[in-house]
């Protein structure tokens, strides 16, 4: 088994002030390459967002029921324990206005498992946030049991301010992430315009297969694009804008299972 005793939850980070209503979606891409782990890991992080705008990040953690340890031979995990009843810091580090939900709503995670988790919301306030998590995680080397208790400080959430979309003065091609992503049906993806003309959208999946391309005609300022993807496979695509010989670049995840 893989070496995942302790940098194998870096991203175990949820809020105590889950919402029963919201549900959160696995990354069935991420899980068909069989790994252990969560995604995303450190080094892809979350999306960022910005003030205003809805904000969604889901995870996937799939926990393993057993690694190796120098010096300890085989482990089992037994479970993993976010811990809830700290005060410091307040929300675990979240961006006023968001929250996080999921599966396992107490937050304990058993071995040979997965789950997912989701933080959502509209962020209020521009900056920063490092995220701070307290983990304990409990294994057996048998016949002894163990507990290592770790506080990670890995992951970041960077909220921008507002983008200016609504300012009929913006003078920036900018480009969205997709809301809802993953998504299962209709996606927008805003966008603003430093003057008018025409735009064009194009959706590749990771093969650089052009899946669809469509235009439009858009004014200084404020645009959005509908993506409907009821008909696309499950996975990862990247959508493309291109506007007077600029273009951006982002992903989108499709979770039609």
């Amino acid at each position: 088994m893989k070496k995942l005793y302790f940098a194998f939850f870096a991203v175990l980070f949820f809020s105590f002030y889950e919402s029963k209503s919201q549900t959160c979606q696995y990354d069935m891409v991420w899980l068909a390459t069989g790994e252990y782990g969560v995604w995303p890991d450190s080094a892809t992080n979350f999306v960022s967002g910005n003030v205003g705008t809805p904000y969604t990040q889901n995870v996937t953690i799939r926990v393993p029921y057993d690694t190796t340890v120098a010096g300890l031979g085989n482990v089992h995990f037994s479970h993993i324990d976010l811990q809830t009843n700290i005060s410091s810091p307040v929300n675990y580090g979240l961006p006023p206005g968001l929250s996080l939900a999921g599966t396992p709503a107490n937050f304990h995670f058993p071995g040979n498992d997965t789950s997912c988790m989701v933080i959502y919301g509209t962020p209020t306030t521009a900056g920063t946030y490092m995220l701070s998590f307290q983990l304990k995680t409990y294994v057996t080397e048998f016949p002894f049991s163990s507990v290592n208790t770790q506080t990670l400080t890995y992951y970041k959430i960077v909220i921008n301010t507002p983008i200016g979309l609504n300012d009929a003065t913006a003078s920036k091609f900018e480009v969205s992430n997709p809301i809802p992503n993953p998504s299962s049906s209709v996606s927008l993806i805003k966008y603003s315009l430093p003057k008018s003309g025409t735009s064009k959208l194009s959706l590749y999946n990771t093969l650089g297969k052009n899946i669809l391309s469509k235009k439009a005609e858009g004014k200084q300022g404020e645009n959005s694009f509908e993506l409907d993807v009821n008909e696309l496979a499950s996975g990862v695509y990247l959508y493309t804008l291109e506007f007077e010989g600029k273009s951006i670049t982002k992903r989108l995840i499709v979770n039609n299972d």
